[in-house]
């Protein structure tokens, strides 16, 4: 044949594959048109409503249904939990045209999801929706302040919004589950991941547990802009040597019931949909493979009701550790606990149909972990429209929008702490001239913090730009660096623009790959550089105010020598630069109180404001007695004067409640928010008591002059404790009830219970 017979030939063929292919995808978009109905989807095409299809039937049924109809293989794929990667989109959407992954994370966007949707939606033997799922802890693209920094407001329903904030944005972005909230409880800001907890004390961190969970899910999760919460690390994991993260934890029973384990309680009592299982261990075996903490605890105690899903590549870090001798091992043992979704893994989809076909593992308990990670599905709207998060229009509107950048501004300086102001240095006079320097000064890249995940940092307010805004009239002789710029010649410059002002603002802080997850500190102090600068801007004589960002309470002795005005600022997030300036302003007047304690050396760590008290407490020989700032501290620039604490009665019976309250009167100059706090201690106990502990507290708004009573209700169980055997009971004796400030600076009066 000639090359002419050839081409012509080919076209030919080109030609006739064209319409072929024209006609198959014309057959099957009139096929995918058809499983829509009005009100309901033919899931699995069979051209009638089966009851998990109908939006009306009650949700047990409709799981039920659906898992009547799937194979092994189908109900293992639900537990199969993977990234997405756009390198590997084509294998990906692949698996799931082969129905292999009920799951996916770090997956973003409202039009790539909406893609990988209908793959699943319209490819699928029973089009069984894909569930997406992300790390929003602090923001999804208006990033707010670090969690520990957000605790520090002490406000339930200011940290409620800043959860549905995020819960908004990224269910905008086609996201439905976050890993949040973490509520773990630490004692050792040595361990980078503090920056993602509420602190020490499982009181306050169990209080912001429930208002996060609260903001996430919303009244109803199949709203659109609601998204269902993970409560992690499940439990322990803070109880981490040394700060060492990854490390295994050995704590006993008590420290989990005391400690550990209310945080959790709250996050179930408030309909948390999901938890995840710590990296950690308890008793010497992986939570991921620990029937006791997540049948008998999780299951039976805390009555739990949700999907359990691991951390990530869990079952990996078993056998790395010789906790089991391969994969399969440790998805028989995972599947055997009660673990129901692998994330990352793939142990499960690997393993668990061997492991049935070996009776290793019962297909009973395949199928109750397939009907929780259904369940969820069913929760958050997935079967009644599968594409109800993916709407392109509604991400644009959203994300970063004016009103949630109000909103973060506004949390945000909530969440400040006011350390130091000598002389009534801050706020700022409007008409001085202000040297800016240090390298926070115009940084972006270090305010976000950890786990910011689609925040940009080009769309964060600088401090420069947080002051030029707010106070457009003051000179600002601007003079930033890089975080590794703190030289000799920059110190010499930055000096030179200080003695020419009359008051100098330092940024200084951590740089954010410093603290976060698998990053430990022994030292948690300023680096050498930043002190040196902060030396010479003193020998200057010019008065200095330092602005700290930091994702941990820092050993601050030669800051606080060095100024004359400290503010924590933590690590911000998007709007930090505009909140800062509105504080140094005066605009705000600060309210942050520290939800963690900041020992004057590292030596002094784990440090703790409840520890159990001792018949001897020795200080370390070459340090002041306790911490620099006490589990509660902040300062305003105005004044409080607690007075005529007030209980119900001295004396009460086991069962009876308790009526407190106390007079808090602003004797300053401007208006502000004042942190109440009430804290008991028992004065004997079966158990060592601990020095004392917080139960309750409460937020109050005063103009100068003005005074309001606070009142407090504790029920029969803020008196309850740990007896030898474990069961909670209130023991008769004497208890301390104390109001104030923070955690040193209380009144007290003492009842007894009989």
């Amino acid at each position: 044949m000639s090359k002419f017979g050839v081409l012509c030939a080919t076209l030919f063929l080109l030609s006739i594959t064209q319409e072929i292919n024209l006609f198959a995808a014309e057959k099957q978009t009139t096929a995918k048109k058809k499983i829509y109905h009005k009100g309901w989807i033919d899931f699995n095409k069979n051209g009638r409503m089966d009851i998990y299809e109908n939006p009306s039937a009650p949700l047990e049924e409709r799981v039920k249904d659906v898992l009547s109809q799937m194979t092994l293989e189908e109900k293992i794929a639900e537990l199969n939990l993977i990234p997405y990667y756009e390198k590997q989109d084509s294998l990906i959407r692949a698996k799931i045209r082969l129905g292999e992954i009920g799951a996916l994370l770090k997956a973003n966007g409202a039009a790539l999801n909406l893609s990988l949707q209908r793959e699943a939606v319209e490819t699928h033997r029973l089009g069984i929706p894909l569930m997406f799922h992300e790390d929003v802890i602090h923001g999804y693209r208006t990033i707010l302040p670090i969690p520990l920094g957000e605790s520090c407001c002490w406000d339930r329903e200011l940290v409620k919004r800043g959860a549905a904030l995020a819960a908004d944005e990224a269910t905008a972005a086609g996201i439905q589950l976050t890993y949040a909230p973490m509520v773990d409880v630490s004692n050792d800001p040595r361990w980078g991941r503090i920056m993602e907890t509420s602190g020490e004390d499982p009181v306050l961190t169990s209080a912001l547990a429930m208002a996060r969970v609260q903001g996430f899910q919303g009244e109803n999760l199949k709203d659109k802009n609601t998204m269902m919460a993970c409560v992690k690390h499940f439990a322990g994991y803070a109880a981490l040597r040394g700060g060492r993260d990854y490390q295994n934890t050995d704590f006993s029973l008590r420290d989990l019931q005391e400690c550990y384990l209310p945080p959790f309680q709250a996050a179930v009592n408030a309909g948390v949909g999901s938890v995840m299982c710590s990296y950690t261990s308890y008793d010497g075996e992986p939570v991921t493979m620990n029937r006791f903490m997540n049948h008998e605890i999780l299951r039976e105690q805390l009555k739990f009701k949700g999907l359990l899903m691991s951390d990530w590549t869990t079952f990996n870090h078993a056998v790395r550790e010789g906790a089991a001798a391969d994969g399969k091992e440790a998805a028989a043992r995972g599947m055997n606990s009660g673990l129901e979704m692998d994330m990352s893994s793939s142990q499960y989809s690997r393993h668990l149909a061997k492991l049935v076909e070996e009776k290793a593992v019962l297909a009973s308990a395949v199928t109750e972990a397939a009907k929780h990670a259904l369940m969820v599905k069913f929760q958050v709207g997935l079967f009644d429209d599968p594409y109800s998060y993916f709407d392109v229009k509604r991400e644009k509107q959203t994300l970063l929008s004016e009103e949630n950048r109000n909103l973060a501004c506004s949390l945000t300086t909530s969440t400040m702490v006011l350390l130091k102001n000598q002389d009534g240095l801050l706020p700022l006079a409007q008409s001085c001239k202000v040297a800016v320097v240090g390298p926070f000064a115009s940084d972006k890249t270090n305010l976000l913090g950890s786990w910011s995940m689609q925040g940009r940092t080009e769309e964060a307010v600088s401090v420069a730009e947080g002051l030029k805004e707010v106070m457009p009239d003051t000179d600002f002789d601007i003079v930033g660096c890089k975080f590794d710029g703190v030289s000799k010649d920059y110190i010499a410059s930055a000096t030179l623009a200080a003695a020419g002002s009359d008051v100098i603002i330092a940024c200084l802080g951590e740089s954010v790959g410093t603290i976060g997850e698998a990053v430990t500190s022994a030292k948690i102090s300023l680096p050498k550089e930043q002190i040196a600068l902060l030396k010479s801007l003193k020998e200057t004589g010019k008065k200095v105010v330092t602005v700290l960002f930091n994702g941990r309470p820092l050993v601050l002795e030669e800051v606080l020598e060095e100024s004359d005005a400290v503010l924590e600022a933590w690590y911000p997030g998007t709007m930090g630069g505009k909140a800062i300036a509105l504080l140094l302003s005066g605009k705000e007047n600060p309210s942050g109180k520290l939800t963690q304690t900041f020992p004057r050396h590292s030596g002094q760590i784990p440090l703790a404001y409840n520890e159990r008290r001792t018949f001897a407490k020795i200080e370390p020989m070459d340090l002041a007695e306790g911490p620099q700032f006490p589990f509660g501290f902040g300062l305003s620039y105005t004044q409080f004067d607690y007075s005529d604490l007030r209980v119900s009665n001295d004396e009460i019976h086991i069962g009876d409640s308790l009526k407190v309250s106390v007079n808090v009167k602003n004797t300053g100059k401007c208006t502000g928010r004042e942190v109440v706090q009430l804290y008991i201690r028992d004065e004997v106990a079966t158990i060592i008591p601990r020095e004392k502990e917080l139960r309750d507290f409460t937020s109050v708004t005063l103009a100068p002059g003005e005074q309001q009573t606070v009142h407090f209700t504790l029920p029969p169980t803020a008196f309850m404790v740990y007896d030898r055997k474990m069961e909670k009971v209130i023991e008769p004796g004497v208890v301390a009830i104390m109001v104030g400030a923070n955690s040193r600076d209380l009144s007290s009066r003492k009842i007894v219970i009989k």
